[in-house]
């Protein structure tokens, strides 16, 4: 095969991956700012262990059963340990606000002060969001430009697959 047929194909090749990772929201900047959250009250399960282990997924689903159940609640998640592989041990809340839960008999009970949170703003498709550790850092170089104290707790809300918000606050 000559040259200028492979060349094309690689052209055509990385054109086709541009405009993918465009469509699917790959461009999409995290929009930062502050806000007055109040106090965040969640209530769910707290897991640790292995990703392949089956309660991971169960706690997941017992949660969104919950979220699910009411149009305006969403999934929160609280990442103590992110697996680096899949036999690592990760530790991770999965929980909804604890208004949208009538009995909360069995459930694990978070509250943070939400007063001075950091929000991170992402939208996009999940093979394109950025990674966790790139939010934090784009959430901690917002607090220190703008003189806030540096969160060490990120919570994740899951509005849908391709809209999540990261609270950063202090524990």
């Amino acid at each position: 095969m000559s040259k200028k047929p492979l060349l094309f194909i690689l052209i055509l090749m990385l054109v086709l991956a541009v405009i993918g990772f465009y469509m699917f929201g790959g461009f999409e900047e995290i929009e930062i700012s502050s806000e007055d959250l109040g106090q965040i009250e969640l209530v769910g399960v707290h897991y640790k262990g292995t990703p392949q282990n089956p309660e991971l997924k169960a706690s997941f689903e017992k949660m969104e059963q919950f979220a699910n159940a009411n149009p305006e609640a969403f999934l929160n998640t609280i990442y103590y340990i992110e697996p680096a592989g899949k036999l690592d041990t990760m530790e991770v809340f999965v929980g909804v606000e604890k208004q949208w839960i009538e009995n909360v008999d069995g459930l694990d009970s978070k509250s943070f002060d939400g007063s001075d949170a950091i929000i991170a703003s992402i939208q996009g498709h999940r093979f394109v969001m950025p990674g966790p550790k790139k939010v934090q850092k784009k959430i901690e170089a917002y607090a220190l430009e703008n003189n806030k104290e540096t969160p060490d707790l990120y919570i994740d809300q899951i509005f849908s697959p391709s809209k999540v918000r990261v609270i950063g606050v202090k524990k």
